[in-house]
C-alpha cells in the first residue's frame, strides 16, 4: 500500500460510533479463548457482518460503504514470564507475554472475495492483561 493509502481499495471495519470509538464492536464471548498463564489465546469469527468503506480516509469521513462479511481464526502462542508494566503518571498497569500469531482471514461482499494464505504467521505479537483510567487502582 502507498504510504498515504491512496491505492487502498478495501477497508473492512464496523465504522465509527457516535462516541468516537472506532475499530471496535461487541464480540461473541464464545469466539475468544485466553489462557494467559500458558501464553495462549485464540479468536474466531465466521461471517461477521461489517462494512467495506474502501479506504481509511473515506471511513473516518463517514463516507459510503458496502455491506460485507469477514471470517477469521487467530491463534497466539507465547513462552516465558510476563513482563510487568506500571505507569503511575498515565494510570496504566499491565502484564504482557510476547507471542507469535497465526491468522487465516477472508472477506466477502457483492462481486468480491478475498482469502488469506493459510495460517499466515507473524514474528511478534503480545497478549496481556491491563487496566487504565478509572480501572487503574
Amino acid at each position: 500500500m502507498a504510504p498515504d493509502g491512496s491505492n487502498q481499495i478495501h477497508d473492512f471495519e464496523p465504522g465509527i460510533a457516535a462516541s468516537g470509538l472506532f475499530w471496535t464492536i461487541p464480540f461473541a464471548q464464545d469466539g475468544v479463548d485466553v489462557d494467559f498463564d500458558e501464553g495462549d489465546a485464540s479468536m474466531q469469527a465466521s461471517r461477521l457482518r461489517i462494512r467495506d468503506f474502501f479506504s481509511f480516509p473515506n471511513a473516518v469521513a463517514g463516507g459510503s460503504s458496502a455491506p460485507a462479511t469477514v471470517s477469521f481464526d487467530v491463534d497466539w502462542h507465547g513462552e516465558g514470564d510476563p513482563v510487568h508494566v506500571r505507569d503511575e503518571k498515565n494510570r496504566f498497569v499491565g502484564d504482557f507475554i510476547a507471542t507469535t500469531a497465526s491468522i487465516e482471514w477472508s472477506a466477502r461482499e457483492a462481486g468480491f472475495r478475498f482469502t488469506s494464505d493459510p495460517e499466515t504467521t507473524n514474528e511478534f505479537s503480545e497478549i496481556g492483561r491491563e487496566r487504565n483510567g478509572v480501572f487503574f487502582s
